[in-house]
């Protein structure tokens, strides 16, 4: 199976391609910089062309802008990247009847707690992001042959920008007081879990939307508290705060998702909260030895 991955340099575009490699996989990758294809994937003619080169079975859409306030600010290149490159591929893909992957995010539900929701739940766009987001997904859909992962990644990328686990980590080694969202909830996932299970839906092969997410929904709160315990042995130094108080943009905030509906398909259940914690404990301690 040939696959062209798009958004290769992302956190989750890097560990999918990881994983598809380690599995001798043919990968292609395309970004701005340091991958096979290196242009600017609002250029469509560029995009074609690479498509029609590599002649791939499968392109998995990893690229995206995720930064809600840039999102905010810049609301034509978020279209551009979050809404119209995925209606771009779909049409490509669909005319050379290529399967399509797209990721998508949670970003879609608010004042529910700790809910899980379900694909079909109504959504609710407070924001640029959610709703280019949403607009990429239903134009995704116009291509019947195409798969739609909704999701909350967590991760390490290495890079001087640090991802909210990196982040998260170096506060706690360092004994920093933090202010820890009690009313923030999401299902996260560990990339590498999430790159794993992706590999099984690849061999599945389905179409349409589903939550590839933790089956559990934790509070950020809660997810630092359980994080610090697992590594440091030892409670955070905290005050609890509310989402409501971070200045600017709006944000949802009722993140959770149900997995029954991809854990039916695959047959096994999604990884835990405990099982996430694990598995990035995992990579935090290969890292301290490298």
């Amino acid at each position: 199976m040939k696959i062209l991955l798009l958004g290769s340099n992302g956190m989750l575009g890097k560990t999918i391609y990881k994983k598809l490699t380690s599995l001798e996989t043919e990968v292609s990758t395309v970004a701005r910089s340091n991958a096979d294809y290196c242009f600017d994937l609002t250029d469509d003619a560029r995009l074609e062309s690479c498509i029609k080169e590599e002649r791939p079975a499968v392109v998995i859409n990893a690229a995206a802008i995720v930064d809600i306030e840039f999102c905010e600010k810049n609301p034509g290149l978020a279209y551009q990247i979050n809404t119209r490159i995925p209606g771009v591929l779909a049409d490509i893909c669909k005319r050379k009847n290529i399967y399509l992957v797209h990721i998508s995010t949670d970003h879609y539900y608010c004042g529910d707690g700790s809910r899980k929701h379900k694909e079909t739940d109504p959504v609710t766009l407070v924001n640029e992001y959610a709703r280019t987001k949403y607009l990429g997904e239903q134009l995704i859909l116009a291509h019947k042959d195409s798969l739609i992962l909704r999701t909350n990644i967590i991760g390490f990328k290495g890079d001087k920008k640090k991802t909210f686990i990196e982040w998260a980590i170096t506060e706690l080694e360092n004994k920093s007081k933090l202010n820890l969202f009690t009313d923030f909830h999401t299902s996260s996932i560990h990339t590498i879990d999430f790159a794993d299970i992706l590999v099984d839906l690849l061999k599945v092969h389905p179409a349409g939307v589903f939550n590839l997410a933790s089956s559990d929904v934790k509070s950020k709160r809660d997810f630092i508290i359980g994080l610090s315990n697992l590594l440091f042995n030892r409670e955070p130094i905290y005050t609890e705060t509310s989402v409501r108080n971070i200045d600017g943009t709006k944000r949802a905030e009722s993140l959770g998702l149900d997995t029954s509906k991809i854990e039916n398909l695959l047959g096994y259940k999604m990884p835990g909260f405990e099982e996430t914690l694990e598995s990035i404990k995992k990579v935090f301690l290969e890292r301290k030895q490298n």
